[in-house]
């Protein structure tokens, strides 16, 4: 019996980390359909100032930056879930309304303008030329939908002149279509004892080899890790993706790391609220071995 439970949890995680190894969700058709407003836009200007300020000898840089946004048609998320949206892409959180927060962020410089005395700004119709150098940033959004989740994908870069590499961000959020409200992890699990849990899950799960590979070595070894700001739910409701941004647990050349906790497995070593059980269903369950 041991033996046949056995080869059932091993047919079970090859279905598992299948399912979990796609990227994002997947756009479904839905009936009747979610609808997105799709908005972009993009704004350059010059800086100028009295001094020198940007090497090599200059006075004047440019700065460029775009968006394209998709957001749900109204109605579909509370007020709270439209500033959590609001923050997450535009990083503003004292921003109400998307066109406030969207102002306010193509107007970023992404240096310290209050520090430099006596900087003026000149808008250029078009693109900055070539000759100047240049700061920019620039973001992108997109919006998946599933019987009853909502996930957004909010993609960031950005870069400032003379500097050895940009940044880059690819941050996630997850609403609950029924209730218009943002899913957050503490929603799923008793967050206080996922930290020990990811390093077993980093350590036992192949899926997750290329994390254990990557880590800084203040957390090799270590018999926890930091919980993320970010996770998503794939299409089919089976996984978590624990996503942590560049520098958090790894080197910038190792870039953004994923780890991948499938639901059967997650539910053996933390328990699952109520609400997680209902989310993802009679998967979030495994027979006793």
């Amino acid at each position: 019996m041991k033996k046949t439970v056995s080869l059932l949890t091993a047919a079970l995680l090859v279905l598992a980390f299948s399912a979990c190894r796609q990227a994002e969700p997947q756009i479904q058709d839905l009936n009747p359909p979610l609808s997105f407003i799709n908005t972009q836009d993009s704004a350059s200007f010059l800086l100028t100032a009295d001094q020198q300020l940007w090497p090599p000898e200059s006075d004047t840089i440019g700065v460029s930056n775009s968006y394209s946004i998709a957001w749900p048609s109204p109605g579909h998320l509370t007020p709270q879930a439209e500033r959590e949206l609001l923050l997450l892409i535009f990083g503003d959180s004292s921003a109400t309304t998307f066109r406030q927060a969207a102002t306010t962020w193509l107007a970023t410089t992404w240096f310290y303008e209050e520090d430099i005395p006596h900087l003026r700004r000149h808008p250029v119709q078009g693109s900055v030329p070539a000759r100047i150098p240049s700061n920019y940033g620039r973001l992108h959004s997109t919006a998946a939908v599933d019987s009853t989740l909502i996930h957004f994908t909010v993609s960031s870069e950005t870069s400032t002149a003379f500097a050895a590499h940009g940044l880059y961000t690819t941050h996630y959020l997850t609403i609950d279509r029924s209730r218009g409200r943002v899913v957050h992890l503490i929603d799923l699990l008793d967050t206080a004892l996922l930290g020990p849990v990811i390093v077993r899950a980093v350590e036992d799960l192949e899926v997750n080899k290329p994390v254990l590979e990557s880590l800084f070595d203040e957390y090799r070894g270590q018999p926890t890790l930091p919980q993320p700001d970010d996770f998503f739910i794939d299409s089919a409701h089976t996984c978590i993706t624990l996503v942590y941004q560049l520098y958090t647990i790894a080197p910038y050349a190792c870039g953004i790391q994923s780890v991948v906790l499938p639901i059967f497995w997650l539910s053996k070593h933390i328990p699952l609220t109520p609400y997680a059980k209902e989310l993802f269903g009679p998967e979030a369950y495994l027979p006793e071995s």
